[in-house]
């Protein structure tokens, strides 16, 4: 998680994960996260085939999730 906590707010292309390192992230399984990616509860970038999730998207995500 710091990785997203330390990450600058310009939109690089290293700014994009796979699903496959933020299911890691999050500790879930990829299979979730295209779940959540299908139903729209995550914000998503196609390009051609691949989905990628900026993690501008994935910091909006968790912190609306965030309990406490």
């Amino acid at each position: 998680m710091s990785e997203l906590q330390s990450s600058t707010a310009s939109n690089t292309p290293t700014d994009f994960l796979t699903v496959d390192q933020v299911a890691a992230l999050l500790g879930v399984s990829a299979k979730t996260i295209r779940r959540w990616v299908k139903i729209g509860d995550l914000a998503h970038h196609r390009f051609g085939r691949q989905v990628r999730i900026s993690l501008a998207d994935l910091r909006s995500f968790t912190e609306a999730r965030r309990q406490g």
